[in-house]
């Protein structure tokens, strides 16, 4: 029988001979393919979202225009609490046995470096009014596997304040054992030498699976599925006008594991797109996979399954001391439902899936392998845990008064209320609620900015708007545009603008991709009628805003310099044809020179009057 090879007429695709789904996926499958469906920790989109991070170092927190978040464990909020917590810790190990001659603590996956340098400033603090020697007797080991990322922290001296209280390490999270227990450091300590580990906002960057759970055997490959991924070009993507790559040749770099292939994938990565589909998966292939099935089953039918994190932590759990502790804090969810929802983000060209607290807690609390505390209440953002093999009662209670709902409302409430009053115009009691979040929080760099601009901008006072920025930049001078940005309006409004330029230029070495400090150099720029550097950030501004956050303002101050520089040019050119005129008159008329000369001086004291001195 002779099969036809037209395409089925409407009356047939209308009689069901070809399926809308089977049009759908035709239409998907003539995509450039990049790579086909692999699970997501195996997937393109995983893997160059990590060399992304590894490479970018803290670039990726500071200047992409959609930059990975940061604040919320930098302000040094989480740090005091966690130094807190540890200084309660070592006070009660202390009553057993005499500590360490040196105390180790590590944080893998420092970041910019800010909870570190919060951490040793408020537990340096806590030594200081208890008189305890901790502090001098202290090693924070700052980690990363992104070796950009420890260079970041040395070039920008975060932690300068702090000399011989720490060291850098490259260490992988997800094998902290090949590199810490055999470092010189460690030369004669035992197996555990770590008395506490912080880990912010890296749980989330490991590998991890989404299952979707669809029977009850586990044998059955059919029963589960889990989440794949694959990477095309885009629609409406030419790769020809971005690279000379074809897609063949992406397709190959993509099958090879080494760093000049990631690299030239990473040149294009904006150019992808990734579909997801669930693919069948024998559970027992996955890491700790028969655990999260049996876990997930009667539960959910989707279940996101932090293989990484339980993986990384049972490795640190090996090198931390018996009265020791980890402390993770991350997003995610913590609770299963049956809901079909998981956490999975994109910010930048990094990958992100959020922590299942409900498993980490089945697998090393409910398991018995260790101690896993939660705070008796939380709020919806970031969640903190507390691992330990043998947490004392004073650490548990001191994780509890520092990381429960209500000490974090009671640091929240005065900052609300003064907004409030701010939204109804009541700048006096706004003030004085500003000034009980300052003394609660008088470290706190983003609360500081948030003052610094009300004192600026409502109440007027910019001499102590200026003052209080500068405060805020002692704390964090190189890891913010925002407080560079203020301290440069302050100055701005001060009429100080040669000091107000360089802030606003300090903010563009902070963050190169800056929208608002082009926007106020624009500002300086007209302000010294320099209107072609003025409209060179305006450009640039324009280029940069790819969420139109200052498109309109842009715009404006754009039309503005515009018209100023027409009617500069306007009074150069009268002033020039005046001048021709005068002096070809006078040479006609056979004026002596002095006097050609005082009538030219006659016409631009006139002109002035009328059109304008020129600059």
């Amino acid at each position: 029988m002779q099969i036809s090879t037209s395409r089925p007429s409407t009356v047939e695709i209308a009689r069901g001979k070809t399926p809308p789904e089977a049009i759908l996926a035709k239409a998907q499958a003539n995509r450039d393919i990049i790579q086909d469906f692999v699970p997501l920790a195996d997937s393109l989109e995983w893997n160059l979202g990590q060399e992304y991070l590894r490479q970018r170092g803290n670039k990726a927190f500071l200047s992409d225009s959609s930059p990975v978040p940061f604040v919320i464990n930098n302000d040094g909020t989480l740090s005091r609490n966690a130094a807190n917590v540890f200084f309660a810790s070592l006070l009660d190990a202390e009553k057993n046995a005499p500590l360490e001659d040196e105390i180790f603590v590590l944080e893998l996956g420092i970041g910019v470096g800010l909870f570190a340098r919060y951490f040793l400033d408020a537990f340096r603090d806590l030594c200081q009014e208890h008189k305890k020697d901790y502090y001098d007797r202290l090693c924070y080991i700052a980690a990363d596997r992104s070796e950009r990322m420890l260079r970041d922290v040395c070039r920008h001296g975060v932690l300068n304040h702090h000399p011989g209280r720490y060291r850098l390490r490259l260490v992988d999270a997800m094998k902290p054992e090949k590199a810490l227990p055999g470092d010189l450091m460690f030369h004669g300590r035992g197996g555990k030498p770590l008395r506490a580990v912080f880990l912010n906002y890296l749980l989330d960057c490991l590998p991890a699976a989404v299952l979707q759970i669809e029977g009850e055997a586990k044998d059955d490959c059919s029963a589960v599925k889990q989440l794949c991924v694959r990477t095309c070009v885009a629609r409406s993507v030419r790769l020809a006008n971005y690279t000379d790559l074809t897609a063949e040749a992406l397709a190959r770099r993509a099958k090879l594991n080494d760093a000049e292939a990631q690299n030239d994938l990473l040149e294009v990565y904006g150019l992808f797109a990734s579909e997801y589909d669930y693919r069948p998966v024998n559970v027992k292939t996955l890491p700790h996979g028969e655990f999260a099935y049996e876990f997930g089953r009667t539960k959910t039918k989707k279940l996101l399954h932090n293989y990484g994190a339980i993986q990384s932590l049972e490795r640190l759990l090996e090198l931390v001391h018996d009265e020791g502790f980890i402390l993770a804090n991350d997003y995610g969810q913590t609770q299963v439902t049956s809901q079909d929802e998981f956490e999975h983000q994109r910010f930048s060209l990094a990958t992100f899936v959020g922590v299942n607290f409900s498993l980490l807690k089945a697998f090393f609390g409910d398991s018995g392998r260790c101690q896993f505390v939660e705070p008796n209440s939380e709020g919806s953002g970031i969640h903190s845990r507390l691992l330990g093999r043998q947490l004392s009662f004073a650490t548990r209670l001191r994780f509890q008064e520092c990381f429960s709902v209500a000490s974090q409302q009671n640091l929240q409430e005065p900052i609300q209320r003064a907004r409030m009053c701010l939204r109804v115009g009541r700048f006096e009691l706004a003030s004085s609620y500003y000034q009980q979040a300052l003394a609660l929080q008088p470290a706190n760099w983003v609360l500081l900015n948030e003052v610094s601009q009300f004192l600026i901008f409502t109440l007027r006072d910019v001499k102590a708007g200026i003052d209080l920025s500068k405060v805020a930049l002692g704390l964090n001078p190189t890891c913010s545009s925002e407080l560079w940005n203020t301290l440069g309006d302050g100055l701005f409004e001060w009429g100080r603008y040669a000091e107000a330029r360089s802030a606003y230029l300090k903010a563009l070495e902070v963050n190169g991709s800056d929208v608002r400090a082009r926007y106020n150099l624009a500002w300086v720029y007209q302000r010294e009628q320099n209107y072609p550097a003025a409209l060179g950030m305006i450009a640039e501004g324009l280029s940069l805003d790819k969420t139109s956050q200052y498109r309109d303002r842009l715009l404006q101050k754009q039309a503005e310099l515009v018209a100023q520089q027409t009617r500069r040019h306007q009074q150069e050119y009268l002033l020039l044809v005046n001048l021709v005129s005068r002096y070809q008159a006078g040479d006609k008329e056979g004026k002596p020179k002095q006097e050609e000369q005082r009538g030219i001086t006659e016409n631009r004291e006139t002109d002035s009057e009328g059109v304008g001195r020129p600059s």
